[in-house]
């Protein structure tokens, strides 16, 4: 018969290497991706309004049908800004222009922004134009 000290001994044992085990796990799991998107975002707040609404260039590949990544992107960009409004289009005074967005021959959709702030991570916030 199992003695109350043998089964203690037992149930610790197994307690700690379940710990061990999900610590093991842990360490190999991939960072989440979307704390990764939302963290480059972080630095933008620091060039736009503590609210209201704040436009967002699509990729200018996609204007139609968004990527997987791009959609992704936006997402993190209305978590990590919260509480201002991230809209998917331009017309408000500030714009976020995410990595890679711009379209490399021109874009004619930046036409009425000026350049406000270019972010290590090539994050781009831009303002409009006063007239």
């Amino acid at each position: 018969m199992w003695t109350q000290r043998t089964l203690g001994g037992a149930v610790l044992a197994w307690a700690l290497l379940a710990a061990i085990l999900a610590l093991k796990t842990s360490w190999s799991l991939d960072p989440d991706p979307m704390a990764e998107l939302q963290a480059a975002f972080h630095p933008l707040a620091s060039e736009l309004p503590n609210a209201g609404t704040i436009g967002y260039l699509q990729h200018y590949q996609y204007a139609q049908a968004s990527s997987d990544i791009e959609i992704r992107r936006y997402y993190a960009a209305q978590y990590a800004l919260a509480p201002r409004v991230i809209v998917l289009r331009t017309g408000p005074e500030y714009l976020i222009v995410a990595t890679g967005t711009v379209n490399p021959q021109g874009d004619a959709r930046l036409d009425e922004y000026v350049l406000a702030a270019l972010f290590p991570n090539k994050h781009r916030v831009y303002r409009r134009r006063q007239q």
